[in-house]
């Protein structure tokens, strides 16, 4: 039977006397430190990881939420991106250009495809805007009898809609890329070129070009002189390894209906002695008993008769209004010319149908 005297049973301490010294103590505390900074290390280990994954699902989302159905990525051009933090942009392989080029002709080449359509955007949204605002000063246009400057007017009630890239000032006339204008008559002059065993394209004839400009009216051939210094300079550029030889990619052709005779004369400038008129207005340039030879002659009729149907690279229009009678012939045109350079004069009622 135990007995209930505790002095009886022997005394057991907790520890033993090496475990309750000083040098213990000191040793649990520090292993209790150690421990405690393993706990935060781990602890901001998870949270560093936890927010790196977290980065990277987010990115990885928006990557591939930017990715059309067809495979092809939609991100803008210089759009920087990465799953890991450093910059890198998309490179030229990894987009698409087809649509601006299918848009403009061919012209635009190097137009991404979500840039195109960012810009194709801003112009029909300006397109809006600009017809509420000849909405409310149609009234204003001179066949209505108001006293409006015409200068004013256009600054007023017509904003830009569309700015190119690469334009360029040649002859006091901005053109835009002139060194793809250049360089799609090189290109289509290489095309030209017969196959071995006379198998490809008919040769081309010593004097047709596959860059031509139109410029009606005299006024205008410092500009011819210019354009043709500018295409030739270019073509040395593109053709260093064939200095000597006639490198002259384009054409100006005037069409001075009277003055001919005082326009000067260089290779690859043309003068013909007839101006333009529209299709709808046969009258046009006849004297006033019919007898008189035609001094004038339509754009399809002028293209046709010269065999110049597809390349025609610019034409500038200065002939005092003409530009309100045949601005429909030029948009009917079954082969689009690339660039039009246009001088207004004065408002007629069809100035706000023009653009």
């Amino acid at each position: 039977m135990p007995s209930d005297d505790c002095s009886s049973a022997p005394y057991r301490p907790r520890y033993s006397v090496e475990e309750s010294s000083d040098a213990a103590y000191e040793k649990d505390l520090r292993h209790r430190h150690c421990m405690g900074r393993k706990r935060r290390v781990v602890t901001i280990m998870l949270l560093v990881a936890f927010i790196c994954v977290a980065g990277m699902v987010t990115r990885g989302y928006l990557l591939f939420a930017g990715i059309k159905g067809d495979g092809q990525t939609t991100i803008k051009a210089n759009r920087e991106m990465s799953l890991w933090g450093y910059k890198k942009k998309i490179s030229k392989s990894d987009q698409a250009f087809g649509r601006a080029q299918s848009d403009s002709y061919d012209f635009f080449n190097a137009i991404p495809d979500e840039e195109w359509k960012e810009m194709k955007h801003k112009t029909m949204t300006m397109i809006d805007l600009q017809d509420g605002i000849i909405g409310r000063t149609s009234y204003l246009l001179s066949e209505s009898g108001a006293n409006v400057n015409s200068n004013s007017w256009w600054i007023d009630n017509w904003k830009i809609n569309f700015t190119c890239q690469n334009k360029v000032l040649i002859g006091g006339k901005w053109l835009c890329d002139p060194t793809r204008i250049i360089s799609i008559a090189d290109e289509n002059a290489k095309n030209t070129v017969p196959k071995p065993r006379g198998r490809g394209r008919k040769k081309r004839e010593d004097s047709q070009k596959e860059c031509l400009v139109y410029i009606s009216g005299e006024r205008e051939i410092e500009f011819g002189h210019h354009f043709l210094d500018y295409s030739l300079a270019r073509m040395i550029e593109l053709h260093s390894d064939q200095v000597g030889e006639n490198l002259l990619s384009c054409e100006v052709h005037i069409f001075a209906p009277s003055g001919q005779e005082m326009l000067e004369s260089r290779d690859g400038l043309f003068i013909h002695p007839w101006g333009f008129r529209p299709s709808n207005k046969e009258s046009m340039g006849l004297a006033a008993d019919n007898t008189a030879p035609v001094a004038f002659k339509t754009l399809q009729e002028t293209i046709a008769e010269l065999k110049h149907s597809g390349r025609i690279s610019v034409l500038v229009l200065d002939c005092e209004g003409c530009e309100w009678d045949i601005y429909g012939d030029i948009l009917s045109l079954e082969e689009p010319i690339q660039q039009v350079l246009m001088q207004m004069h004065g408002l007629p009622y069809m100035a706000n149908e023009l653009f």
